[in-house]
C-alpha cells in the first residue's frame, strides 16, 4: 500500500492509503499489452482538435502522455507530488507542476482543459468550485473544458459542475454516459464538455 500523502481531500488520503500506486500505473500498462485500450478519454477529446492541452488532476500522466504521443503539447498539474514525480520519470521531457487546482493560475490558456478520472470529486469538498473556476478560467476562447467523474452520493452532481463552469463564462455543450460518447440518461458517471464562446 502507498503511504498516505499529507494533501489532498479526505477521501483523496483514503484512496491513496488503500492503493498500491506501482500496481495501479501497471494496471494501464497491462490493459495496452493486452490489446486493449487504456486512452478511451483522450479519444474522446481529440474530437475537439486540440493544439494544447492542460491535463488537470494529471496523476501519473496516463492522459497527458498519450495527448503528447498524439502531437497536443500539454502541461500536467497534480497536487500529490509522488504522482508527478511518476509522470516525470514516465515522460522527463514534458511540462509537470505539483500544483492544487483549487488556487492554479499558470498564466496561460489552452485549447483543451481536460479532468478526467474522477479529478474534481477528489477535490476536497470546500474548493470543488474554485478548482472547476480556475480549470475554466484556463480554456482559449473558442476551447473546451471536459470533465469525467462518477456521480457518487456527495460528489460533483451535473448540475453543480454547469453552474461552477458558468461562473467562469463557459457553456455547457454535451453531457455523456463515459468516454465513449455514449448519450447521457440517469447513469453512475458523467462525462460533461463545455466551451469557452467566440465573440
Amino acid at each position: 500500500m502507498s503511504e498516505q500523502p499529507a494533501v489532498g481531500s479526505a477521501e483523496w488520503r483514503a484512496w491513496r492509503r488503500n492503493v498500491d500506486l506501482d500496481d495501479y500505473e501497471r494496471r494501464f500498462d497491462r490493459i495496452a499489452a493486452d490489446g486493449g485500450n487504456p486512452h478511451g478519454e483522450v479519444d474522446f477529446v481529440m474530437q475537439f482538435a486540440p493544439l494544447d492541452a492542460l491535463d488537470a488532476g494529471c496523476g501519473f500522466g496516463r492522459v497527458g502522455i498519450e495527448l503528447h504521443r498524439r502531437g497536443v503539447e500539454v502541461v500536467g498539474v497534480d497536487l500529490d507530488p509522488d504522482l508527478v514525480e511518476r509522470a516525470r520519470r514516465r515522460a522527463p521531457d514534458l511540462d509537470w507542476r505539483v500544483g492544487d487546482l483549487s488556487t492554479m493560475d499558470l498564466g496561460r490558456t489552452f485549447s483543451l482543459v481536460v479532468a478526467a478520472g474522477n479529478v474534481i470529486g477528489f477535490v476536497d469538498p470546500a474548493l470543488r468550485h474554485e478548482a472547476v473556476v480556475a480549470c475554466a478560467r484556463h480554456v482559449a476562447v473558442g476551447g473546451h473544458l471536459v470533465m469525467g467523474n462518477q456521480l457518487t452520493r456527495g460528489w460533483p452532481t451535473v448540475d453543480e459542475q454547469r453552474r461552477w463552469a458558468a461562473d467562469a463564462g463557459l457553456v455547457a455543450v454535451g453531457v455523456f454516459a463515459g468516454w465513449d460518447g455514449a448519450p447521457f440518461a440517469d447513469g453512475d458517471y458523467a462525462v460533461v464538455v463545455f466551451a469557452r464562446p467566440r465573440g
